[in-house]
């Protein structure tokens, strides 16, 4: 296994990014927001200058975690990189641009927010975008989210087991699948970490409702993770998501010490 995280669970600060990744001996990092912007708002230029900062650092950019379909299918106001963009597609376009600039394998998307639409309409409008990464060699990790259509595991299978796209993969919120459930099943969360190799590594406190350190919260993931630790594909990518930059470390130790 590979370990990455979201850079903003330290800092927004690209040299306080770096500095942690290197005393932690980590080589991958999840881009998400880059001082006051969001990764998708910086220009070209401040894209290009913060990619060859990365790499003479020898880090290298695991995902872009994009907001990508986390809105309304009636939204039509879209800006990226600076700029204001006609369509849904074009943004997408732009986006794919952001990950050729950083050299990232891997774009995080969602699946709308919850409104009138069918697991068949999500499909195809989905495979729209899967066309349009795979000529691009360019792989589409699916968030599961409380806020969007495809919020549990349930619907994860459901999606993916119907259109079993080549390249949109689970990318699979460990504290969200707690947070979302009224019956928190370890094996149902199993049964798809068996399938999975791209992981928001989180924890969540059902009884204190919130996310918590790794290791404090419901998720067993000594023995949920048995299996990926030897995994040289699998990417764990931590976002504690506690508002404590220090709880990164903490996590960071916990998830550590499981594989030992």
């Amino acid at each position: 296994m590979e370990i990455s995280f979201v850079n903003n669970e330290f800092s927004t600060n690209i040299d306080e990014v770096i500095a942690f990744a290197k005393k932690n001996d980590l080589k991958y990092v999840e881009l998400s927001k880059i001082g006051e912007k969001d990764i998708v708002d910086l220009s070209f230029n401040e894209a290009s200058e913060l990619s060859v900062k990365l790499s003479s650092s020898g880090i290298l950019v695991s995902a872009i975690a994009s907001p990508f379909l986390k809105w309304s299918t009636k939204k039509q106001d879209f800006s990226i990189m600076g700029e204001n963009v006609a369509s849904e597609e074009e943004y997408f376009t732009k986006l794919m641009d952001l990950a050729d600039i950083f050299g990232a394998p891997n774009i995080r998307i969602y699946s709308y927010f919850k409104e009138d639409i069918s697991l068949d309409d999500l499909g195809n409008k989905l495979d729209i975008y899967s066309q349009m990464a795979l000529d691009r060699g360019i792989a589409l990790l699916l968030e599961n989210d409380g806020m969007c259509n495809i919020d549990n595991v349930n619907k994860m299978h459901q999606l993916l087991e119907i259109y079993n796209f080549s390249n949109i993969f689970p990318l699979i919120n460990m504290g969200n699948i707690v947070a979302t459930s009224d019956d928190y099943k370890p094996q149902e969360l199993q049964d798809l970490v068996n399938t999975c190799q791209y992981f928001h590594i989180t924890d969540y406190d059902s009884e204190l409702k919130r996310n918590v350190v790794i290791g404090e919260g419901d998720i067993d993931y000594e023995s949920i993770l048995a299996d990926k630790f030897s995994d040289i594909c699998t990417i764990l990518s931590l976002e504690p998501h506690t508002g404590y930059p220090e709880d990164l470390q903490m996590s960071l130790n916990m998830l550590l010490s499981y594989e030992e």
